[in-house]
């Protein structure tokens, strides 16, 4: 047979290690926790930021004196699909080759 219950309140037992935060927040033991905000993403390079990558290394070929060629359109549009500091040091390595001559 079970025993009878006590007359007395029973103090639940807390196991704050088994809570999870919004229950631990529920319970008044931990403050609320700010929402975190959504990564941010940089920028994906637009039409305009590849125009302005293009024009950059196409100055750089033609002060390299390096003549553009259709075989090297498809070369000169990858490149300028990548981000503007990847494209700048391109762009500075084909200036160096001029004062290498």
């Amino acid at each position: 047979m079970t025993e009878p219950l006590p007359d007395r309140p029973v103090q639940p037992i807390l196991d704050l290690a088994a809570a999870d935060a919004s229950t631990l927040v529920e319970m008044g033991v931990l403050e609320p926790q700010p929402e975190p905000t959504p990564p941010t993403e940089p920028p994906l390079p637009g039409n305009g930021q590849e125009v302005a990558n293009e024009a950059l290394l196409m100055a750089a070929f033609a002060d390299a004196g390096v003549p553009h060629t259709e075989a090297d359109a498809a070369a000169v549009d990858r490149i300028a699909a990548l981000d503007p500091q990847t494209v700048k040091a391109v762009a500075e390595w084909v200036k160096r080759g001029k004062k290498e001559k």
